[in-house]
């Protein structure tokens, strides 16, 4: 049998949050320009996008809504998008 340590704790928000600005540095959004999309503060997109806040699964939806993606695109495990860029593939 194989062992695989991996731990999980807060994984798929760290998925969700490195997702959340993926899709905002692809539709060249600023935090305050999605905020605005949202219908929400730019604290909590940063919160988002750092990983510091749960949401609801409905309001998953609503992010996916905003960019025009499906719900699962936000749960793709992408390389970690720094310095405001999207990693090349």
């Amino acid at each position: 049998m194989i062992s695989i340590n991996i731990k999980y704790e807060n994984h798929a928000r760290k998925i969700l949050a490195n997702n959340i600005k993926y899709f905002r540095i692809k539709h060249n959004w600023s935090q305050e320009d999605f905020a605005e999309e949202l219908g929400t503060t730019t604290t909590y997109v940063s919160n988002l996008e750092n990983a510091k806040r749960n949401m609801r699964v409905d309001y998953i939806g609503h992010i996916a809504d905003t960019f025009g993606i499906g719900v699962e695109d936000l749960f793709v495990d992408r390389p970690k998008v720094t310095l405001h860029r999207i990693p090349r593939r």
